[in-house]
């Protein structure tokens, strides 16, 4: 009894603090709500002028003067907006918002910020930057992407340059993968696919002369690309690099580049002695090339004694289409470690087309 008692009060004091969170949880989304209904109400007033600088040819002049003069509390609500808008906008409609925007002093204002105590601040400043494209400070912004003390900021910087997409910040876009402040590969990688191909000179050197994780970037990001040029660099990569994740990547981009000059380093990179995983995505590789030549390779791969060299190879010669049926047949027939992948690609063809493709003569679609 006088344990049950003791549990009494400590009930009603969790019951108390579940119905106080619960009470603060319905104002703060209240308080939310209304806040946003209020800016909507700001700025309802100003989507007019603000489609007509983005449609017509030659805005009017007060509409610039009406948006320039609107207060501090409904300037505040209608920036967001106007950063939305340029952020889907190409032409002189981007060019009409942004320079209300400069002039405004937001872009100015934005920019201090980022210097400015506050990782949270900092981090809402570089997104909203970013969205300004060509018009934002990319340098200021490079700096925050590498030297930041803030993981989340310089996380937030590297995007924010991904979505100006200036081949210039490549370099820092590279150094922002090494060191003790890394920002994580993945999301640099997407910032710098964004770049295009003029990145790739700057991707080249940190492929010959970089740290390890720029190597591996940038051999990943060379494939995405698709320079041509970059298939040298990334053959000697693919076969010399120190870093076995280098040699991968280097591998696979090869693949995309799509090269035949590149078979014969893929080939080598398939030789027994090389590790497994490097052997599976070389295969892989060999097929995105394609050609007879990587017909033959991947014939020969097919009955590898590793599993996924041979499923791989198997894989890729589905890809070659027609011209890889008879290679597929012999081997599904046979009894070979080939066979059961090469019956796997031709059940899987005939499932998609409805028909046999196995028993279909060579050149009939």
């Amino acid at each position: 009894m006088t344990t049950l008692s003791a549990f009494v009060p400590a009930g009603f004091a969790l019951l108390l603090l579940s119905v106080i969170l619960g009470a603060a949880i319905v104002v703060r989304r209240s308080v939310r709500t209304r806040l946003r209904r209020r800016d909507l109400a700001l700025v309802e007033p100003f989507r007019p002028l603000l489609v007509s600088l983005v449609v017509d040819d030659q805005p009017a002049p007060e509409a610039i003067s009406r948006i320039l003069a609107a207060d501090r509390r409904a300037w505040r609500a209608l920036e967001p907006h106007i950063i939305a808008m340029v952020r889907k906008l190409r032409g002189d409609g981007k060019d009409a918002l942004v320079a209300l925007l400069e002039e405004r002093g937001s872009v100015d204002r934005l920019t201090r910020r980022l210097s400015r105590p506050g990782a949270v601040g900092r981090a809402r400043a570089a997104e909203l930057l970013g969205l300004l494209g060509e018009h934002a400070p990319r340098a200021a912004l490079e700096r925050m992407a590498v030297s930041d003390n803030d993981t989340e900021v310089r996380l937030v910087a590297v995007r924010a340059l991904g979505e100006i997409g200036d081949p210039r910040s490549a370099r820092p876009l590279v150094a922002a993968v090494v060191g003790p402040r890394a920002v994580p590969l993945r999301v640099v990688a997407r910032s710098l696919a964004r770049l295009g191909a003029g990145a790739s000179p700057e991707l080249v050197r940190a492929l010959t002369s970089g740290a390890t994780e720029a190597r591996a970037v940038s051999a990943e990001i060379l494939g995405l690309i698709g320079d041509t040029a970059a298939a040298g660099p990334l053959a000697v990569s693919a076969e010399q690099d120190p870093s076995m994740d280098v040699r991968i990547r280097s591998a696979r981009s090869l693949g995309r580049i799509g090269v035949p000059s590149a078979l014969p380093v893929l080939g080598r990179c398939t030789d027994p002695d090389q590790a497994p995983a490097l052997r599976t995505v070389a295969t892989r590789a060999i097929g995105d090339v394609g050609g007879p030549i990587a017909l033959q390779m991947l014939a020969g791969l097919l009955d590898d004694a590793t599993h996924r060299v041979a499923s791989n190879a198997a894989r890729a010669l589905a890809g070659l289409g027609y011209a890889a049926l008879p290679v597929l047949r012999r081997a599904a027939a046979g009894d070979g470690p080939g066979a059961p992948y090469a019956a796997e690609v031709l059940a899987e063809s005939d499932l998609r087309t409805g028909r046999s493709v196995a028993a279909l003569p060579v050149g009939v679609l």
